[in-house]
């Protein structure tokens, strides 16, 4: 257990994006010859993206900031993928680890291997493939896969990297409106770094044959982690977070909008994002394309005055923890007049809030985001805060330089 309070003000460096570098990564792994993926940060997260690639035979040497990776060559007759909790590492290789191991076992914390998977594993069984949750066996040649794109975009990120790898084209199907798309443009933009060729016709995606290459990579700011602290500063009085390019294709930069939209003053430059505080309203909040800033948006929805409401959130319920029923009971706990809807919940801000003690629910962005609140309330505990190294093994010496008090 740990006391987290302090009025949070001030100018830290973007953490490395995480959704870039697991992409990044994975791209250099099924890339000819040498890569070098620079300002990264080897999160729990990311180091499982990473040893997976090596279990893949991949060769990865890490130094200072920076991960030398050798693509993989030949093919395997077993790998051991250990994923721990990271839903990236274990969706966006699955559908290429047939086509590198005659057999891959991936190994899944209790709480990664609860997250949804049967859709692609049942269009890889329909390919051919004996896919099961924990393991997979046998290739499958190119075509059509069709997939919804509303459970989790990683699947079809998963697709873009494993269809590059056969010989033909191919064309990923989406049956259903897609939540996360720019997650995909992501994974589109890196791997035709490295020299990939995709391209949106017709609502699908065409999946070219490539000979991807090594490349050297930088890893941008994120803006996913940089939220947390922006709305602190929306809440509190200044922040300044440095290193955020203001053309990403990030989408959770929209936290920005959001911000702006509840009164806060924003200020953008070519290289960092400043937010300070002012008279705070409640807005309304679509989270289908950008969950992960959600509980960064319940920070400042405490602190507004109105109503908030975020929905189409549902997605929220199928991470780390049932995200949306983790944020309003432990936000109750400390005083707040917030109602759990079916894909979301509702904040009456501007209430008196009170110290107590709450539970992170092994959930990185759930310790963050109470951490954080502890300035509202006059000090929040937290049970397991360490579980934020899952994405950001920095939070506790940023939150520190902010400000921030820890006991």
């Amino acid at each position: 257990m740990a006391v987290f309070s302090g009025i949070l003000s001030g100018s830290v460096p973007a953490m490395p994006s995480k959704s870039m570098s697991h992409r990044a990564v994975i791209s250099a792994a099924l890339a000819h010859g040498e890569s070098t993926v620079s300002n990264i940060l080897l999160s729990d997260d990311i180091s499982a993206t990473a040893k997976c690639v090596q279990a893949l035979g991949a060769q990865v040497d890490f130094a200072s900031d920076t991960l030398r990776i050798k693509g993989i060559t030949g093919r395997r007759s077993q790998a051991i993928l250990h994923c721990g909790e990271s839903g990236s590492t274990y969706r966006m290789l699955y559908p290429a680890a047939p086509l590198i191991a005659d057999k891959a076992e991936f190994i899944l914390s209790p709480s990664l291997a609860r997250r949804p998977m049967q859709p692609i594993i049942e269009l890889l069984k329909s390919h051919g493939v004996d896919a099961r949750a924990s393991s997979l066996s046998g290739r499958y040649s190119p075509g059509s896969f069709s997939i919804p794109g509303n459970i989790s975009s990683q699947f079809i990120s998963g697709l873009i990297f494993a269809l590059s790898m056969l010989h033909e084209e191919s064309r990923i199907i989406p049956t259903t409106e897609i939540q996360g798309s720019g997650y995909i443009e992501m994974t589109r933009a890196c791997i035709h770094f490295f020299g990939g060729d995709t391209a949106w016709k017709d609502g699908a995606i065409i999946v070219r044959p490539a000979n991807l290459h090594g490349a050297n990579i930088s890893i941008p700011g994120d803006f996913t982690h940089a939220a947390m602290y922006l709305a602190a500063g929306a809440v509190y009085g200044n922040v300044t977070v440095t290193g955020l390019a203001p053309n990403t294709l990030q989408g959770d930069a929209v936290i920005l909008d959001i911000l702006s939209r509840m009164g806060a003053a924003v200020e953008v430059s070519d290289s960092s994002v400043s937010v300070s505080n002012g008279h705070l309203i409640g807005t309304e909040v679509d989270a289908g394309d950008t969950p992960d800033i959600i509980p960064a948006v319940a920070v400042v929805a405490c602190a507004a005055r109105g109503e908030t409401r975020v929905f189409n959130a549902s997605r929220l319920r199928l991470k780390e923890s049932d995200r949306i029923a983790a944020i309003v009971s432990e936000l109750s706990r400390l005083g707040a007049d917030i109602r759990e809807t079916e894909d979301g919940f509702i904040i009456r801000g501007g209430k008196r809030l009170c110290s107590g003690s709450c539970s992170a629910h092994n959930d990185h962005r759930i310790a963050m985001m109470l951490s954080v609140m502890g300035g509202l309330c006059g000090g929040v505990e937290i049970d397991s805060p360490h579980c934020v190294s899952k994405s950001a093994p920095r939070f506790f010496d940023e939150f520190t330089t902010l400000g921030g008090k820890i006991k």
